[in-house]
C-alpha cells in the first residue's frame, strides 16, 4: 500500500505531513567534512549519503560546511530538492516504503513541462543513507501543487468574499485571488523576490509586496499571510491594509495539499471499485 507524503522543499525549510506526522528542517545542504570536536547532535542535524556521495544537511550544514547554500534558482528541479524530499521521506517513512510524493512549484513555474521534470526527478526506486540508517522507498506516483493557491482555496472553502492569500517565501511571494470559494487566475501570481534575495529592512521589504500587489489586484482585498516569516511581518502588512496571519503559517500548503490529495486519492479509490 502507497503512503501519502507531501514534501513542501522550501528554499528556507523542508516541510512534511503525512499520516501522523508534521515535520521540518532547514533546506540548507553542505559538504560533508570529518569533525575533530564532538558535539551534541538535535533533530535538524543530519549527514546524508546518497549516491555514493555524503553531505550535511540541516543546521549542521549551516554550521559546519563551508559550502553550505539553498539555491535561489527559478526552477526547483534540482539535485538539491531531490535530496531534500528523500532525506524528509527518510525521517517520516520505514524502510521499504512506497510513497505517493506530492509536491510543489511557485505559480510562475506552474507548467505541464516543470511538472513532467519535476516527476521525472522523483519517480523510480531511490536508496538514501541518513545518520548511519540506511532506507530504500519506492516512488511510483508524483503529483505537483501550486505553491499558495492551495493553501488560499482550502481557506476559501469555509469563507465568503474575496480575499488574497499571500506566501512569503525565501525567493520569492506567491498570491492568490480568492472570490467566493474560486481562485482567480488573472489576480494570481508570483513575485520575483523573497526575504533571502532583498537585504533590506522588513519595513520596505513589505512595502514592496504591497506596492506591487496593488499594482495588479484593484481593489486590494484582505490578506491573508503565509509562511515561516509571516507572523514576523504582521504588524508592517497592518500599517496598509487588513490583514491576518493563517492559523499555521509554516505548514499551510503542506497541510492543503495533504488534504486535498488525500480526498483526491480516495474518489479514485471509489470510482475503481464501482467500475470493477
Amino acid at each position: 500500500m502507497s503512503e501519502l507524503v507531501v514534501v513542501d522543499a522550501g528554499r528556507y525549510g523542508t516541510k512534511t505531513v503525512a499520516d501522523g506526522v508534521r515535520d521540518w528542517f532547514p533546506s540548507v545542504i553542505g559538504e560533508y567534512r570529518e569533525l575533530k570536536l564532538t558535539r551534541p547532535w538535535t533533530h535538524h542535524d543530519m549527514l546524508v549519503e546518497f549516491n555514493g556521495e555524503k553531505y550535511y544537511v540541516g543546521e549542521i550544514a549551516r554550521k559546519e560546511s563551508s559550502g553550505a547554500a539553498t539555491l535561489m534558482l527559478d526552477t526547483k528541479v534540482t539535485f538539491d530538492t531531490k535530496l531534500l524530499i528523500l532525506t524528509a521521506l527518510h525521517r517520516t517513512l520505514p524502510a521499504d516504503s512506497t510513497a505517493i510524493v506530492v509536491t510543489s512549484v511557485p505559480i510562475a513555474s506552474q507548467n505541464e513541462l516543470e511538472k513532467l521534470h519535476m516527476k521525472k526527478l522523483l519517480l523510480g526506486t531511490h536508496t538514501i543513507e541518513v545518520n548511519g540508517e540506511e532506507k530504500t522507498f519506492h516512488i511510483p506516483r508524483v503529483e505537483v501543487g501550486i505553491e499558495c493557491a492551495v493553501a488560499a482555496w482550502s481557506l476559501g472553502k469555509h469563507r465568503k468574499g474575496h480575499f488574497l492569500g499571500v506566501d512569503i517565501g525565501s525567493r520569492t511571494v506567491n498570491f492568490t485571488a480568492i472570490m467566493n470559494g474560486q481562485w482567480v487566475d488573472r489576480l494570481s501570481g508570483t513575485l520575483p523576490f523573497g526575504t533571502e534575495t532583498e537585504k533590506i529592512s522588513p519595513t520596505l521589504f513589505v512595502r514592496m509586496i504591497i506596492a506591487e500587489l496593488s499594482r495588479r489586484v484593484k481593489p486590494l482585498p484582505p490578506l491573508v499571510l503565509m509562511g515561516g516569516k509571516a507572523r514576523d511581518l504582521l504588524d508592517h502588512f497592518q500599517t496598509y491594509t487588513a490583514v491576518e496571519v493563517h492559523h499555521d503559517p509554516l505548514h499551510a500548503n503542506a497541510d492543503a495539499m495533504y488534504q486535498f490529495w488525500k480526498e483526491e486519492l480516495a474518489h479514485e479509490a471509489s470510482k475503481t471499485v464501482v467500475e470493477v
